[in-house]
């Protein structure tokens, strides 16, 4: 679970921006590019995909045209836009886009972990 009142004590301790894995723990990346407000940590599948429809495989999909989520680049202004409490990393990238923020993408494969 992704804490928001704990990011955004972090922002108002002088970091200008927080780095937070999908699955809520907190990261120092020094290697990844300026931003702006919000940016998508992304990174290749490695599992095999399939379209599952009522219980059913439909179809295998192509993992090289997708990407896994690995973290979050969220500002102070887009940390303050949110509603404190817990939530998911699906809930959290709709909640930073209906508070009016665009996603960037950054790709994990272009910096070192």
């Amino acid at each position: 679970m992704i804490d928001i009142l704990a990011l955004r004590k972090l922002v108002e301790t002088g970091k200008p921006r927080v780095v937070v894995e999908a699955g809520g723990r907190v990261v120092d990346r020094e290697d990844l590019p300026e931003v702006g407000s919000a940016a998508l940590i992304t990174g290749p599948l490695t599992d095999a995909v399939k379209a599952v429809e009522g219980g059913l495989v439909q179809e295998s999909l192509d993992r090289d045209s997708l990407w896994s989520i690995e973290g979050f680049v969220l500002s102070g202004e887009v940390l303050m836009a949110l509603d404190e409490g817990l939530t998911t990393a699906e809930e959290l990238i709709s909640a930073v886009t209906r508070a009016g923020f665009e996603w960037q993408l950054i790709s994990s494969s272009s910096s070192s972990s």
